[in-house]
């Protein structure tokens, strides 16, 4: 049985659903989202779903910048509930990279960005349950918090499908079908889908997708950890979303008087897997680990209560950063795939890219050149001048 659409996306996460409404809102024909489990099965719905500007690149941090700006107002702009949560950010790091911090927050001063540099008294008011050493230096980034993950997914689906996208859970996409150079459709497990235009919003399933052409994308599966851990009932009121360079961590206050907490210090490369088969338990031997690294910034939680950890899944590229372009040697096909990490904070405004560079031919609202799959081939890949780290 073959069914037709105009635009088809393959990919039901964030990136996905954010596409398939950008899409179908600018009424460009019959949009078709394809996913082979349910909304948010991949990366998305493990997400802790940091919302920050903290970067290194004028790109990275202006896509951050916009797509707060719609987190702020989702009801209005999206629709369904408010899902964001303002806390503010603190970054830490050893006195001895005081100058690469003092660079990234220029950069981020120059987009308008509100952060500063703190103290340890001025980090007791702004959170009184945190510790800051003698030779640690902070920031402070007043306007980050955190969304609630599987309810933006569902919410970018929902607005999707009001304006005429067509979402069909339970479909695996299974070949890419070419004709002459140009996309034709795509095989699945319900038969063939044709189409003119084709996106490829899979997450850590880019490269297996990806393995008919003669250049498969960059992007490695790579497991990563969550520790969840259970607030004292006497600790102070709720924290800020951390990003902790000294200790190797980030963490921030959820649901339930919980601290979701993971690592930063990238050892996700070391940890390639079949993203349809990979330990979803965190790991025992992990988890006491984090469990002392937040102990350190956070005494009081010496007294939190474990409430164990989950495996979930990065798509990771050779320079950390996504890729945003057409899909190369195939005509009609393009790709948003590849975030390591950062997507979910992004999905608002690479929805609006994408559909501009399908519709338009070009992004216009933002120059997404240095996210093109060229740039591994020619030597060029994103600069990531942090001195203390990459944060996903």
């Amino acid at each position: 049985m073959a069914t037709n659409g105009d635009i088809l996306i393959v990919g039901g996460g964030v990136i996905g659903t954010s596409i398939a409404f950008h899409l179908a809102r600018r009424r460009v024909g019959q949009v078709i989202l394809l996913e082979k489990t349910y909304l948010g099965a991949g990366s998305s719905g493990k997400s802790g779903a940091i919302v920050r500007q903290h970067y290194s690149n004028t790109l990275t941090a202006a896509m951050a910048q916009q797509s707060l700006r719609v987190f702020e107002q989702f009801h209005d702009r999206v629709g369904g509930p408010p899902v964001f949560t303002r806390t503010g950010m603190v970054l830490i790091v050893n006195e001895r990279d005081r100058a690469g911090l003092e660079a990234n927050l220029a950069l981020q001063h120059q987009l308008g960005i509100e952060v500063k540099l703190i103290s340890a008294a001025e980090l007791m008011d702004i959170d009184p349950n945190a510790r800051l050493g003698d030779d640690e230096l902070a920031a402070f980034e007043s306007e980050a918090g955190y969304v609630e993950a599987v309810q933006v997914v569902s919410s970018f689906a929902d607005a999707a499908r009001r304006a005429g996208a067509d979402l069909r859970l339970g479909v695996e996409v299974k070949n890419l079908l070419t004709e002459k150079g140009k996309i034709t459709g795509v095989e699945t497990n319900e038969g063939t889908y044709g189409c003119g235009t084709l996106i490829l919003a899979t997450g850590p399933w880019a490269a297996q997708l990806t393995r008919v052409l003669r250049n498969p994308l960059p992007v490695q599966a790579c497991r990563t950890q969550v520790a969840l851990f259970r607030r004292p009932t006497d600790l102070s009121r709720r924290g800020v979303v951390y990003g902790d360079f000294v200790q190797g961590i980030y963490f921030k206050p959820t649901h339930g008087e919980m601290i979701h907490a993971g690592s930063l210090a990238g050892e996700e490369i070391q940890d390639p897997v079949n993203p349809d088969q990979y330990n979803e338990a965190a790991d025992g031997t992990w988890l006491p680990g984090i469990r002392q690294r937040v102990n350190r910034r956070y005494p009081a939680m010496h007294r939190g209560f474990g409430r164990g950890g989950y495996g979930a899944l990065y798509g990771i590229t050779p320079d950390w950063h996504p890729i945003l372009d057409r899909l190369p040697g195939v005509e009609g096909a393009y790709c948003a795939v590849g975030f390591s990490g950062h997507g979910f904070k992004m999905s608002p405004i690479v929805g609006e890219l994408m559909a501009e560079l399908v519709i338009d031919g070009q992004a216009k609202t933002l120059d997404i050149a240095p996210l093109r799959v060229a740039r591994f081939e020619e030597n060029d890949p994103v600069k990531t001048p942090y001195s203390y780290g990459v944060m996903g």
